[in-house]
This record gives structure tokens, C-alpha cells and sequence, in this order.
């Protein structure tokens, strides 16, 4: 009887979470973001680490599922100067823009 009660409050919360609920190892893909990242105009989907927009200030559209930092210099070291959530778009003072 307890293994009847705890599949079925299994499959209860499967089913609560709804169909387009996956697993947090199947969502990762090895720690790139699902979506596309736009940085001065180029286009990365599913991005993943740091992408340098050769510039001293760098347009972002972030349209993945992930929060992204804008860092002062093309290696994505150091101190960010800021970051832009998903959905979010700006353009502000940095030279590479990192996937968290």
C-alpha cells in the first residue's frame, strides 16, 4: 500500500507540474542557455561562455533562460559591470557579455 501512495503521489505531481516540465539535467545541456543571445547584432543560440563584442560598449537582447554579466574587458574576468535577466535587453558600457 505505501508503494501505491507514493507512485501516485509521484505521478500527482508529474502531472501538476504540467507536460512541458523537464528534468534540471535534460534543461542544462551542458550549461548552455536555451534560447538566443543577441550581442551588437550577432545572433547565438543555446549560448554558452563569454562572448567579446570588441567595443567598449556592448547592445545585449537576452532572450535565453539564463541571466547574463557584461564584464569591462573581452575575457569576461573580473568584475561585471552588470548583468540583464532573461527577456531583458540593454545596452550599457562593457566589452564581452558571459552566460551564468
Amino acid at each position: 500500500m505505501r508503494t501505491f501512495l507514493a507512485a501516485l503521489g509521484v505521478t500527482l505531481t508529474v502531472a501538476a507540474l504540467g507536460p512541458g516540465a523537464v528534468p534540471a539535467a535534460a534543461a542544462d545541456r551542458n550549461g548552455a542557455a536555451t534560447g538566443t543571445l543577441i550581442v551588437n547584432g550577432v545572433s547565438h543560440t543555446d549560448p554558452r561562455g563569454c562572448y567579446p563584442s570588441n567595443g567598449s560598449f556592448v547592445s545585449v537582447v537576452n532572450n535565453t533562460d539564463r541571466t547574463v554579466r557584461i564584464y569591462p574587458n573581452s575575457a569576461c574576468s573580473g568584475q561585471s559591470e552588470g548583468w540583464l535577466a532573461p527577456g531583458g535587453r540593454a545596452v550599457m558600457y562593457g566589452s564581452s557579455v558571459s552566460v551564468d
